[in-house]
Protein backbone atom coordinates (compact mmCIF):
# COMPACT_ATOMS: atom_id res chain seq x y z
CA UNK A 1 0.00 0.00 0.00
CA UNK A 2 1.02 3.65 -0.30
CA UNK A 3 2.13 5.80 2.63
CA UNK A 4 3.18 9.47 2.37
CA UNK A 5 6.50 10.40 3.96
CA UNK A 6 8.11 13.71 4.85
CA UNK A 7 11.63 13.54 3.40
CA UNK A 8 12.79 17.11 4.07
CA UNK A 9 11.66 20.73 3.67
CA UNK A 10 9.08 20.86 0.86
CA UNK A 11 9.89 17.28 -0.08
CA UNK A 12 7.23 14.56 0.20
CA UNK A 13 7.35 11.09 -1.29
CA UNK A 14 5.01 8.11 -1.52
CA UNK A 15 6.44 4.85 -0.17
CA UNK A 16 5.20 1.34 -0.81
CA UNK A 17 4.91 -0.43 2.56
CA UNK A 18 3.25 -3.66 3.75
CA UNK A 19 -0.43 -3.43 4.61
CA UNK A 20 -1.03 -3.29 8.37
CA UNK A 21 -2.85 -6.08 10.19
CA UNK A 22 -4.39 -6.21 13.65
CA UNK A 23 -1.63 -6.85 16.20
CA UNK A 24 -3.70 -6.86 19.41
CA UNK A 25 -7.27 -7.74 20.31
CA UNK A 26 -8.16 -4.08 21.04
CA UNK A 27 -7.02 -2.82 17.62
CA UNK A 28 -8.66 -2.23 14.28
CA UNK A 29 -7.23 -1.50 10.85
CA UNK A 30 -8.92 1.32 8.97
CA UNK A 31 -8.89 2.26 5.31
CA UNK A 32 -8.52 6.00 4.72
CA UNK A 33 -11.43 7.74 2.99
CA UNK A 34 -9.87 11.21 3.12
CA UNK A 35 -7.03 12.92 4.99
CA UNK A 36 -6.16 16.57 5.41
CA UNK A 37 -3.46 18.82 6.82
CA UNK A 38 -3.41 21.11 9.81
CA UNK A 39 -0.98 23.89 10.71
CA UNK A 40 1.37 21.36 12.30
CA UNK A 41 1.66 19.47 9.00
CA UNK A 42 2.24 22.71 7.11
CA UNK A 43 4.99 23.68 9.56
CA UNK A 44 6.59 20.25 9.16
CA UNK A 45 6.40 20.36 5.37
CA UNK A 46 8.08 23.79 5.27
CA UNK A 47 10.86 22.71 7.64
CA UNK A 48 9.63 24.88 10.52
CA UNK A 49 9.36 22.11 13.11
CA UNK A 50 12.07 20.34 15.16
CA UNK A 51 11.01 16.98 13.68
CA UNK A 52 13.77 15.34 11.66
CA UNK A 53 12.91 13.35 8.51
CA UNK A 54 12.07 10.85 7.26
CA UNK A 55 8.74 9.77 8.75
CA UNK A 56 5.15 9.03 7.72
CA UNK A 57 2.98 12.15 7.70
CA UNK A 58 -0.62 12.95 8.64
CA UNK A 59 -2.86 12.95 11.70
CA UNK A 60 -6.31 14.09 10.46
CA UNK A 61 -8.51 11.66 8.58
CA UNK A 62 -11.86 9.96 8.32
CA UNK A 63 -11.74 6.24 7.56
CA UNK A 64 -13.64 2.99 7.10
CA UNK A 65 -13.09 0.02 9.40
CA UNK A 66 -11.37 -2.77 7.46
CA UNK A 67 -10.35 -5.31 10.13
CA UNK A 68 -11.50 -5.72 13.74
CA UNK A 69 -9.70 -7.21 16.74
CA UNK A 70 -11.43 -9.90 18.79
CA UNK A 71 -12.11 -7.66 21.84
CA UNK A 72 -13.37 -4.62 19.94
CA UNK A 73 -16.97 -3.71 20.73
CA UNK A 74 -19.44 -1.47 18.90
CA UNK A 75 -17.58 -1.47 15.60
CA UNK A 76 -17.77 -3.65 12.52
CA UNK A 77 -16.10 -3.83 9.13
CA UNK A 78 -17.49 -1.09 6.90
CA UNK A 79 -18.25 1.46 9.63
CA UNK A 80 -17.18 5.02 8.79
CA UNK A 81 -15.28 6.56 11.70
CA UNK A 82 -13.56 9.71 12.88
CA UNK A 83 -10.11 8.98 14.30
CA UNK A 84 -8.51 11.11 17.04
CA UNK A 85 -5.03 12.34 16.16
CA UNK A 86 -3.81 10.97 19.51
CA UNK A 87 -3.91 7.40 20.81
CA UNK A 88 -6.00 6.85 23.95
CA UNK A 89 -7.23 3.78 25.82
CA UNK A 90 -10.21 5.38 27.57
CA UNK A 91 -9.91 3.25 30.71
CA UNK A 92 -6.73 4.24 32.58
CA UNK A 93 -6.87 6.81 35.39
CA UNK A 94 -5.65 9.67 33.18
CA UNK A 95 -8.12 8.91 30.38
CA UNK A 96 -10.93 8.63 32.91
CA UNK A 97 -9.88 12.04 34.25
CA UNK A 98 -10.29 13.52 30.73
CA UNK A 99 -6.50 13.61 30.20
CA UNK A 100 -6.16 11.32 27.17
CA UNK A 101 -2.92 12.97 25.99
CA UNK A 102 -1.35 11.44 29.11
CA UNK A 103 -2.83 7.97 28.63
CA UNK A 104 -0.93 5.53 30.82
CA UNK A 105 -0.56 3.20 27.83
CA UNK A 106 1.19 5.77 25.67
CA UNK A 107 4.42 4.53 24.17
CA UNK A 108 6.26 7.85 23.85
CA UNK A 109 8.34 10.18 26.00
CA UNK A 110 6.20 11.49 28.91
CA UNK A 111 6.19 15.02 27.47
CA UNK A 112 5.26 13.97 23.93
CA UNK A 113 1.69 13.58 22.71
CA UNK A 114 1.02 10.02 21.46
CA UNK A 115 0.16 11.27 17.98
CA UNK A 116 0.17 9.87 14.48
CA UNK A 117 2.21 11.52 11.73
CA UNK A 118 5.34 12.52 13.69
CA UNK A 119 8.67 10.73 14.20
CA UNK A 120 7.75 9.30 17.61
CA UNK A 121 4.58 7.75 16.13
CA UNK A 122 6.78 4.79 15.24
CA UNK A 123 4.83 1.73 14.13
CA UNK A 124 1.53 3.68 14.07
CA UNK A 125 2.72 5.78 11.14
CA UNK A 126 0.73 8.61 9.60
CA UNK A 127 -2.80 9.05 8.29
CA UNK A 128 -1.73 9.90 4.74
CA UNK A 129 -1.64 6.13 4.33
CA UNK A 130 -4.07 3.90 2.48
CA UNK A 131 -4.51 1.94 5.73
CA UNK A 132 -3.31 2.24 9.32
CA UNK A 133 -3.85 0.64 12.75
CA UNK A 134 -5.81 2.19 15.62
CA UNK A 135 -5.32 0.85 19.18
CA UNK A 136 -8.03 0.82 21.86
CA UNK A 137 -10.50 1.24 19.02
CA UNK A 138 -13.71 0.63 21.00
CA UNK A 139 -13.04 3.88 22.84
CA UNK A 140 -10.94 5.84 20.36
CA UNK A 141 -13.12 5.74 17.26
CA UNK A 142 -16.34 7.72 16.87
CA UNK A 143 -18.78 6.48 14.24
CA UNK A 144 -19.97 8.91 11.58
CA UNK A 145 -23.73 8.67 10.88
CA UNK A 146 -24.81 7.88 7.32
CA UNK A 147 -26.45 11.33 7.14
CA UNK A 148 -23.07 13.07 7.50
CA UNK A 149 -20.76 13.42 4.50
CA UNK A 150 -17.41 11.83 5.51
CA UNK A 151 -15.58 14.82 4.00
CA UNK A 152 -17.37 17.10 6.47
CA UNK A 153 -15.90 14.97 9.27
CA UNK A 154 -12.32 14.80 8.01
CA UNK A 155 -11.03 17.11 10.80
CA UNK A 156 -13.23 15.81 13.63
CA UNK A 157 -10.23 13.99 15.09
CA UNK A 158 -8.27 17.20 15.58
CA UNK A 159 -8.88 20.75 14.37
CA UNK A 160 -12.67 20.76 14.11
CA UNK A 161 -13.12 19.39 17.64
CA UNK A 162 -10.30 21.50 19.04
CA UNK A 163 -11.81 24.67 17.54
CA UNK A 164 -15.17 23.72 19.10
CA UNK A 165 -13.51 23.47 22.52
CA UNK A 166 -11.97 26.94 22.23
CA UNK A 167 -15.27 28.63 21.35
CA UNK A 168 -18.57 26.97 22.17
CA UNK A 169 -18.24 26.13 25.91
CA UNK A 170 -17.01 29.65 26.69
CA UNK A 171 -19.49 31.54 24.51
CA UNK A 172 -22.41 29.60 25.94
CA UNK A 173 -21.56 30.83 29.46
CA UNK A 174 -21.29 34.49 28.41
CA UNK A 175 -24.29 36.43 27.18
CA UNK A 176 -23.49 38.56 24.09
CA UNK A 177 -19.91 37.29 23.93
CA UNK A 178 -17.44 39.16 21.74
CA UNK A 179 -14.87 36.87 20.11
CA UNK A 180 -11.31 37.58 18.90
CA UNK A 181 -9.40 35.04 16.78
CA UNK A 182 -5.79 35.09 15.64
CA UNK A 183 -5.56 32.71 12.68
CA UNK A 184 -2.69 31.10 10.81
CA UNK A 185 -2.01 28.22 8.40
CA UNK A 186 -4.68 25.60 7.98
CA UNK A 187 -8.33 26.10 8.79
CA UNK A 188 -8.30 26.28 12.59
CA UNK A 189 -9.19 29.96 12.92
CA UNK A 190 -11.84 29.65 10.22
CA UNK A 191 -13.42 26.67 11.97
CA UNK A 192 -13.46 28.80 15.11
CA UNK A 193 -15.44 31.53 13.31
CA UNK A 194 -18.07 29.00 12.30
CA UNK A 195 -18.30 27.56 15.82
CA UNK A 196 -18.52 31.08 17.31
CA UNK A 197 -21.41 31.89 14.98
CA UNK A 198 -23.19 28.65 15.83
CA UNK A 199 -22.85 29.38 19.56
CA UNK A 200 -24.38 32.83 19.21
CA UNK A 201 -21.38 35.15 19.50
CA UNK A 202 -22.39 38.81 19.24
CA UNK A 203 -19.27 40.04 17.41
CA UNK A 204 -16.34 38.18 15.81
CA UNK A 205 -12.99 39.79 14.97
CA UNK A 206 -10.36 37.90 12.99
CA UNK A 207 -6.63 38.67 12.57
CA UNK A 208 -4.34 36.87 10.13
CA UNK A 209 -1.32 37.53 7.92
CA UNK A 210 -2.84 35.88 4.85
CA UNK A 211 -5.16 37.89 2.60
CA UNK A 212 -7.01 34.86 1.24
CA UNK A 213 -7.94 33.64 4.72
CA UNK A 214 -9.05 37.16 5.67
CA UNK A 215 -11.40 37.22 2.69
CA UNK A 216 -12.75 33.80 3.57
CA UNK A 217 -13.19 34.90 7.19
CA UNK A 218 -15.40 37.74 5.99
CA UNK A 219 -17.37 35.42 3.73
CA UNK A 220 -18.18 33.01 6.58
CA UNK A 221 -19.21 35.64 9.11
CA UNK A 222 -16.39 37.59 10.77
CA UNK A 223 -17.62 41.09 11.59
CA UNK A 224 -14.16 42.67 11.34
CA UNK A 225 -10.88 41.40 9.88
CA UNK A 226 -7.35 42.76 10.20
CA UNK A 227 -4.02 41.98 8.58
CA UNK A 228 -1.46 41.32 11.30
CA UNK A 229 1.44 43.76 11.75
CA UNK A 230 -0.18 46.69 9.99
CA UNK A 231 -1.28 48.88 12.88
CA UNK A 232 -4.17 46.74 14.06
CA UNK A 233 -6.79 48.72 15.98
CA UNK A 234 -9.66 46.72 17.42
CA UNK A 235 -13.20 47.94 17.97
CA UNK A 236 -13.60 46.69 21.55
CA UNK A 237 -12.40 44.30 24.25
CA UNK A 238 -13.20 40.61 23.88
CA UNK A 239 -14.62 37.89 26.09
CA UNK A 240 -13.44 34.77 24.23
CA UNK A 241 -10.05 34.80 22.53
CA UNK A 242 -8.14 32.26 20.44
CA UNK A 243 -4.53 32.34 19.30
CA UNK A 244 -3.59 29.89 16.54
CA UNK A 245 -0.59 31.90 15.26
CA UNK A 246 3.00 31.13 16.38
CA UNK A 247 4.05 34.79 16.65
CA UNK A 248 4.49 35.63 20.36
CA UNK A 249 3.79 39.29 19.59
CA UNK A 250 0.31 38.39 18.37
CA UNK A 251 -0.37 36.29 21.47
CA UNK A 252 0.56 39.26 23.68
CA UNK A 253 -1.60 41.55 21.51
CA UNK A 254 -4.60 39.24 21.85
CA UNK A 255 -4.21 38.91 25.63
CA UNK A 256 -4.05 42.71 25.95
CA UNK A 257 -7.42 42.90 24.16
CA UNK A 258 -9.12 40.78 26.83
CA UNK A 259 -12.19 42.05 28.63
CA UNK A 260 -12.42 41.49 32.40
CA UNK A 261 -12.80 37.78 33.09
CA UNK A 262 -12.06 36.78 29.49
CA UNK A 263 -11.03 33.24 28.51
CA UNK A 264 -8.10 32.96 26.08
CA UNK A 265 -6.94 29.70 24.50
CA UNK A 266 -3.57 29.33 22.80
CA UNK A 267 -3.24 26.41 20.38
CA UNK A 268 -0.05 27.60 18.66
CA UNK A 269 3.09 25.63 19.46
CA UNK A 270 5.95 27.74 20.80
CA UNK A 271 9.34 26.09 21.06
CA UNK A 272 10.84 28.95 23.09
CA UNK A 273 9.70 30.89 26.16
CA UNK A 274 7.13 33.62 25.52
CA UNK A 275 6.80 36.86 27.52
CA UNK A 276 3.27 37.66 28.67
CA UNK A 277 1.70 40.79 30.22
CA UNK A 278 1.05 39.06 33.54
CA UNK A 279 0.42 42.31 35.42
CA UNK A 280 -2.41 43.26 33.08
CA UNK A 281 -3.73 39.69 33.09
CA UNK A 282 -3.73 39.69 36.89
CA UNK A 283 -5.74 42.90 37.04
CA UNK A 284 -8.30 41.84 34.42
CA UNK A 285 -8.65 38.26 35.66
CA UNK A 286 -8.10 36.74 32.22
CA UNK A 287 -7.69 32.95 32.03
CA UNK A 288 -5.06 31.71 29.55
CA UNK A 289 -5.02 28.05 28.60
CA UNK A 290 -2.28 26.65 26.39
CA UNK A 291 -2.34 22.99 25.42
CA UNK A 292 -2.55 20.37 22.75
CA UNK A 293 -6.19 19.43 22.34
CA UNK A 294 -7.55 16.28 24.01
CA UNK A 295 -9.71 15.96 20.89
CA UNK A 296 -11.31 12.61 21.76
CA UNK A 297 -13.09 14.29 24.70
CA UNK A 298 -15.06 16.53 22.31
CA UNK A 299 -15.52 14.34 19.22
CA UNK A 300 -18.97 12.87 20.03
CA UNK A 301 -20.41 16.37 20.63
CA UNK A 302 -18.91 17.63 17.37
CA UNK A 303 -20.28 14.68 15.39
CA UNK A 304 -23.73 15.37 16.88
CA UNK A 305 -23.42 18.99 15.75
CA UNK A 306 -22.52 17.86 12.23
CA UNK A 307 -25.53 15.57 12.22
CA UNK A 308 -27.76 18.51 13.17
CA UNK A 309 -26.37 20.42 10.22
Amino acid sequence: MRQLHYEGPRELRWHEVPEPTVQADHEVVVSTIAATTCAVDEAIIHGLSPFQPPFALGHESVARVAEVGSHVNGLKVGDVVAVPYHRTCGSCSNCMAQLPLHCEHKDTHPLLVPSYGVPHAGEWGGMFSEKYRVPWASHALVKIPETVDPLAAVSVGDNLSDAWSTMVPHIETRQNADVLIGGWAGGFGLYAILWAKSAGARHIAYIDDDESRLLLAQDIGANEVHIWEKGVKLSRQFDVILDAHPDPRLLRFLVRAAAPGAFCTNVAIFFEDVALPLGLMHMSGVTLKSTYSPARNFMPTVVEALERG
